[in-house]
């Protein structure tokens, strides 16, 4: 799951290598400095990505895996996108559209530099909706099936996606993507955001609204869970003083994707 300091040194000098950027560059509303450090920032502590205002959770989950896996595929990917508006991960094409290049992200609400990384994903993948704004709550949304694309696209090994919008998952999908994270396999829960609020999160749900991952395996006992996971820009505890039980657990967790990130 955590990349190596060879891997962050090498991710820190690709930074430092920023090519120029073309006259007609792509996101001509973003300031350079906000990407370079930005990208400084992530490859150090994976946890500074952070969508903001902005639905796009899934994107956010995916690329904190690929940050604590091999931050040079993120920074190059990032660099790609910033100076030629196009960026490639292994059989993963992102070319955003104009509107999302054009767009300038309140500081408030997004980092420049997510902004690049993430709305450019979500919008490249879409076929008929623009994400041109951070309020481009619809366009934003990912599908049940698309973390786990991402992750195959980019070389992850034995991938596996058991999720959906409208169906609760139970204790066979606990157990298994508590098995999977055991296995050193890096793993996105689709929940509902009931989950990740000590007020709320004991109260059914109808449907998955957002995407997280999982920072540690979680501790499972007396079929009661507590865990760790990545979501907003930092690491938040379920909950965050004492457990749920997997029956509470279940009535905002939607499933899951995992897979084997390949080291070469």
């Amino acid at each position: 799951m955590f990349a190596g300091e060879m891997r962050k040194t090498y991710a820190l000098s690709l930074i430092e290598k920023f090519p120029p950027l073309p006259k007609d560059r792509p996101f001509p509303r973003i300031d350079l400095a906000d990407i370079v450090t930005g990208l400084h920032d992530r490859v150090l502590d994976p946890t500074k990505q952070n969508q903001g205002a902005a639905a796009l959770c899934c994107p956010a989950a995916f690329f904190y895996c690929v940050l604590n896996y091999k931050p040079e595929l993120y920074v190059q990917y990032v660099i790609d996108l910033f100076t030629t508006g196009k960026a490639r991960i292994g059989a993963l094409e992102v070319k955003p559209g104009m509107g999302c290049r054009v767009y300038l992200p309140p500081p408030d609400k997004i980092p420049a530099v997510d902004w690049v990384a993430l709305a450019s994903l979500r919008d490249s993948d879409n076929m008929i909706m623009d994400v041109s704004s951070v309020d481009d709550d619809v366009a934003a949304r990912s599908r049940p099936g698309e973390v786990a694309k991402w992750f195959r696209e980019i070389g992850y090994k034995d991938v596996r996606d058991d999720s959906n919008f409208y169906f609760c998952k139970g204790r066979k999908e606990i157990e298994a993507f508590d098995r999977d994270m055991r296995f050193n396999r890096d793993v996105c829960l689709f929940v509902n955001d009931n989950m990740l609020d000590d007020h709320t999160n004991k109260l059914k749900s109808t449907f998955m609204n957002h995407c997280v991952v999982v920072d540690e395996p979680p501790e499972i006992k007396r079929d009661r869970i507590s865990l760790s996971v990545y979501s907003w820009g930092e690491l938040q505890r379920i909950p965050s003083v004492g457990t749920l039980s997997l029956e509470e657990f279940s009535r905002n967790f939607y499933g899951y994707a995992s897979g084997t990130p390949t080291f070469k």
